[in-house]
């Protein structure tokens, strides 16, 4: 099936007739994929996108309903609440063409700086009423917004580079306004159409006599290209990155063999080709920067690896920088079984890069979960294989995903300590764990939904919540929760969310969702997390707190976690406790709490 997938949705950009005809067929070849719902308003023809829109969002496994607003509506759209923006649905586009706002525009800039102020602030709040009354409405809905591309043809000609009279001025005003609204609204994303014009290039990207025709500006290579980099942005939107790089050595990070070539011989410098590799491990580094976890699997003598990351002046990579290293004769599928087991994620959450296709082909028929990616034989094309994968796209980048390779270096501090420690007990209170507790809002919402999307172990129901969801149970006035976790040896950042939901019995609440990091588990944080939900509970005269417990993929080990609790079975996965049969954790004594 997979195979199957892969052959009909590649190798489809020069010949836009294949995407007509698959998306004729787009029902019957997406079996199993994954629903998703998409709804555009614009006020230019968009219709168009649709045959290529539905095609790239199957080429990213998803099985698309994709509707259209009346074109040119938009005000009408927002204020009619039976519109479809306002049904179930996983994602709201909003493309705008402001000469569509503003027709005499063009005329009206060039005569004074004071004109084109009066028009970015009327642009301004033209867009905030829109988002404003979407989001009034429904606080579910994944938004993406378009930003605005910079036309081709500026009324101002040579002089528009030095003057703030021109329409592109306009427009970059309002693109750094629309990044400010993420902040404001929930579930808000611009995509950057100005770049993906930039990539295609101007004079190729727009075509007038189209636009006249039939008021799409975009050109054929316009549309196929703003409905793949749109449908890989809803796609990152939903659907979380990978974890971990593995990495092969020889011809991959450097050129050459070093066990025959040695420090002196291998490819890696200033001087072409050795700068090829040079620029490859700044972007690994730059990956790394973004919370992508290093590991190295490489058929070497330990020794003459560890040489090039100490000793070659041109080698950017250190062995620090590594979260894994598995560096010996053995099969690339056991030593990937083993960084696996050390980080303590799963497979498919590991991206396998390495230049020999044998060792490729090896890791797909023996570790199908993990996630190999075609490497072209020029270097020159390492990265581009990287970024087109798409295994590491974020929409967003949180300051805890940048230091999780630190933290995991924290972890492996914390494993070495555990085993010299006499004792569970001895080790939670060596530790000095210090907890941040508080409630979730606007400044946690954005994180605690990428937790709850991504946590699988220790997580009793596996229920997603996306920004939207949460902001709606906040109003809703449910009790969301946050943890944050550090120790003598650092800081864990955020690692658990607890989520209680009052039914229509008013002395009975369920916990909706429960996760804990699996970095964490073990130290009775789950524990005191749970004591602190009932202390919000008991302020509320509730009697009873009902736990759920969902199987899922990989949660097995929560399966009698509330049963362990005191807890007492009401129904089938559904676990009851009189609130005030809590009682403290006993190694509560070892933690210091501290309520935000």
């Amino acid at each position: 099936m997979k195979n199957k997938e892969k052959n009909y949705f590649v190798n489809l950009k020069k010949d836009p007739s294949k995407y007509y005809e698959l998306s004729r067929k787009i029902n019957s070849l997406t079996k199993g994929f994954d629903n998703i719902k998409v709804v555009f308003l614009s006020n230019f023809t968009l219709e168009l996108l649709e045959p290529f829109i539905k095609v790239e969002l199957a080429k990213r496994k998803f099985k698309p309903n994709i509707s259209f607003e009346p074109y040119d509506q938009v005000e009408q759209t927002i204020y009619n609440l039976d519109s479809n923006i306002y049904k179930k649905t996983d994602a709201i586009v909003i493309a705008l063409k402001i000469e569509n706002f503003f027709p005499d525009i063009f005329n009206e800039l060039i005569y004074s700086v004071s004109k084109i102020n009066i028009r970015i602030n009327e642009v301004k709040k033209r867009i905030l009423k829109i988002i404003s009354q979407i989001r009034k409405n429904n606080s579910y809905s994944r938004i993406i917004l378009f930003n605005f591309s910079f036309v081709e043809n500026d009324i101002q000609g040579f002089t528009s580079a030095s003057s703030k009279i021109n329409l592109n001025y306009l427009l970059q005003e309002v693109n750094s306004y629309l990044s400010t609204l993420t902040k404001k609204f929930s579930s808000l994303f611009i995509f950057d159409l100005n770049k993906v014009t930039q990539k295609v290039g101007l004079n190729n990207f727009f075509d007038k006599k189209l636009f006249l025709l039939s008021k799409m500006p975009f050109s054929l290579d316009g549309q196929i290209e703003v409905s793949d980099s749109l449908s890989r942005f809803i796609s990152a939107t939903i659907k979380v990155p990978k974890k971990c790089l593995v990495l092969d050595a020889d011809n991959t990070i450097w050129g050459g063999i070093i066990g025959e070539d040695n420090i002196d011989g291998i490819k890696l410098g200033e001087d072409f080709p050795g700068n090829i590799y040079k620029t490859f491990q700044r972007y690994i580094l730059s990956l790394r920067k973004k919370g992508v976890l290093l590991a190295l699997a490489s058929k070497n003598n330990e020794l003459d690896v560890l040489k090039v990351f100490k000793n070659h002046q041109d080698c950017l990579l250190k062995k620090k920088h590594f979260s894994a290293l598995e560096i010996n004769w053995n099969d690339k599928a056991t030593n990937i079984k083993k960084i696996a087991k050390h980080l303590n994620i799963g497979l498919n959450s590991m991206v396998f890069f390495d230049d020999n296709p044998a060792e490729r082909d090896l890791i797909k028929k023996t570790l199908p979960d993990v996630n190999v990616i075609e490497v072209a034989k020029d270097p020159l094309l390492y990265e581009v294989n990287i970024e087109n994968s798409e295994f590491f796209d974020h929409v967003f980048i949180t300051n805890d995903d940048m230091k999780r390779p630190q933290m995991y270096a924290e972890e492996n501090k914390r494993k070495n300590f555990l085993k010299k420690s006499s004792s569970i007990d001895n080790y939670i209170k060596s530790l000095k764990i210090i907890l941040e507790i508080g409630f979730i809002n606007k400044d946690f919402i954005r994180r605690c939904s990428q937790l709850i999307n991504k946590t699988n172990q220790f997580n009793l129901t596996v229920k997603r919540k996306s920004e939207g969801e949460l902001d709606n149970l906040i109003k809703n006035e449910s009790i969301l929760m946050w943890v944050r976790a550090k120790d003598k040896f650092g800081d864990n950042g955020l690692v658990g969310v607890i989520i209680a939901v009052k039914k229509d019995n008013i002395d009975e609440w369920v916990i909706e969702n429960f996760l804990l990091s699996c970095r964490v588990i073990g130290r009775n944080i789950e524990n005191i997390l749970l004591y602190e939900l009932v202390k919000e509970l008991k302020k509320k005269k509730s009697k009873f707190i009902v736990g759920e417990y969902i199987k899922g993929e990989k949660n097995l080990i929560v399966k009698d976690f509330y049963k362990s609790q005191g807890f007492k079975k009401q129904k089938e996965n559904f676990w009851i406790k009189s609130i005030k049969d809590f009682k403290e954790d006993k190694l509560r004594k070892f933690i210091k709490v501290v309520r935000k």
